[in-house]
């Protein structure tokens, strides 16, 4: 059975952020994500002073003298200039937090229901001058109390991600028979890549920037264009400029074209400051670094993928094992470097690939 949400409570923090007593419509959950929170739009009756504001309830309990993560990341991105959600209300005995209802149009839905490309693809470049604003002025807004400063992707979590699809996609969901030598020998093929990865230069990464965290919010009725917000930020962490970018680019949820990747990178680095230019190198070094934090990224992506299908029930996520397979796949045709640890994991991935795409749900 499915626990309501406290209505109570979301009564109380109406009439504290209205500042009287406020008529709710109606209380209705919304899709979730990979995480353990829930969400709730609340429709507001006739004579309120809004339509409806969306609640975030979160399992975790905050340490006394702390605070929520998305509370605390959310300040550094406001200050950097960053299209967040508003944040109205924290109820934090209740473990609720109100926030700005920017409706239900995610990129991913706007790629899918498009004709052309031109259709999205302005979506996707100011994706992109948001992602350097978060690289650029949002390190510049982290301090000494900033807690993504003091987190990285370092070798140690590039390895424990890897350690992660191996656990929960290759044993618990695909129930691939590895020997330990055979894992071993993965593992140490991946090694040369992790090791890259963690000696680039850091910027703030937001952990997760791809379609299904980018909402588009409609523009007004007089041509004024679109808008975006960007979610589910709070796990946010210093990594490479090239973490969110693959995230985006080679995106589990939506699959672009080639040329559309390749003009996609071109506007990253036409938009990035000079400083962030030099960070990522020359076109050469460019391409072959974004291929490699993509493929650690579609590796973790399909552990998480694999764990929420074997530990939660979410068989909802099967289906993107495949396109992320794919992902993969084209990469380390593309990167002869890859191909001694392509000819370990592709057998594997490509199982997974099968059975999730004979079990995910329609």
């Amino acid at each position: 059975m499915i626990r309501p949400v406290n209505e109570r409570a979301v009564s109380e923090a109406l009439a504290t952020i209205f500042r009287g007593p406020v008529e709710v419509s109606s209380i209705e959950e919304l899709a979730g994500d990979a995480s353990t929170r829930r969400y709730f739009r609340i429709r507001l009756g006739p004579g309120a002073p809004g339509s409806s504001l969306v609640v975030m309830e979160y399992p975790d309990e905050v340490p006394k003298g702390e605070e929520l993560p998305f509370i605390h990341v959310h300040r550094y991105l406001k200050k950097a200039g960053i299209p967040v959600p508003e944040i109205h209300h924290h109820a934090p005995g209740e473990r609720l937090l109100f926030l700005e209802d920017a409706g239900d149009t995610l990129l991913e839905r706007v790629v899918h229901d498009a004709n052309t490309t031109d259709a999205f693809l302005p979506l996707y470049e100011r994706s992109l001058e948001i992602l350097v604003r978060i690289q650029w002025e949002g390190t510049r807004a982290l301090d000494g109390k900033a807690i993504p400063s003091r987190l990285a992707f370092d070798l140690r979590k590039f390895a424990e991600e890897i350690d992660f699809f191996i656990e929960h996609a290759v044993r618990e969901y695909g129930s691939i028979p590895l020997s330990e030598t055979e894992e071993r020998a993965i593992e140490n093929l991946f090694l040369p890549v992790l090791d890259t990865l963690s000696t680039l230069p850091r910027v703030l990464a937001h952990r997760d920037y791809h379609s299904r965290n980018i909402l588009v919010v409609p523009g007004g009725n007089r041509g004024t264009p679109s808008s975006l917000r960007i979610l589910d930020f709070q796990d946010a962490r210093m990594g490479t400029l090239f973490y969110d970018l693959c995230s985006l680019l080679r995106d589990s949820y939506v699959t672009l074209p080639e040329n559309t990747v390749d003009h996609l990178c071109y506007v990253y680095r036409h938009a990035a400051p000079r400083e962030l230019r030099r960070m990522g190198g020359d076109l050469g070094t460019f391409a072959f670094h974004h291929d490699l934090a993509a493929l650690q990224r579609n590796v973790k992506a399909i552990g998480t993928f694999g764990n929420q299908a074997a530990n939660r029930g979410k068989n909802f996520y099967l289906k993107f094992i495949p396109p992320t397979v794919a992902h993969i796949e084209a990469n380390i045709a593309r990167n002869p470097p890859l191909r001694s640890l392509g000819s370990r994991l592709l057998p594997i991935i490509s199982d997974l690939a099968a059975k999730a795409a004979a079990e995910a749900p329609p």
